[in-house]
């Protein structure tokens, strides 16, 4: 099972540096393509552990002023 982010920066918004730094800390790798970070998950996770992952995300995404896309595949 994987979770996808695919993100959106824009000029005024953090460099890609910091966001990468923040999605490392959270466990996701980088990923080419059309997605830019995957988390890989150890076992099948259920919809309120994506969510809780998805939420640490959002939380620390703020004031880094970037867009994301997220895509959980089982």
């Amino acid at each position: 099972m994987r979770t996808y982010v695919r993100m959106i920066f824009h000029s005024e918004g953090a460099d890609p540096q910091s966001v990468l730094r923040v999605m490392r800390e959270l466990g996701f790798e980088e990923s080419m393509g059309m997605h830019d970070f995957v988390y890989k998950w150890k076992e099948k996770a259920t919809f309120d552990e994506v969510i809780k992952l998805i939420t640490e995300m959002h939380g620390r995404m703020k004031g880094l002023d970037v867009n994301y896309e997220i895509t959980t595949i089982s």
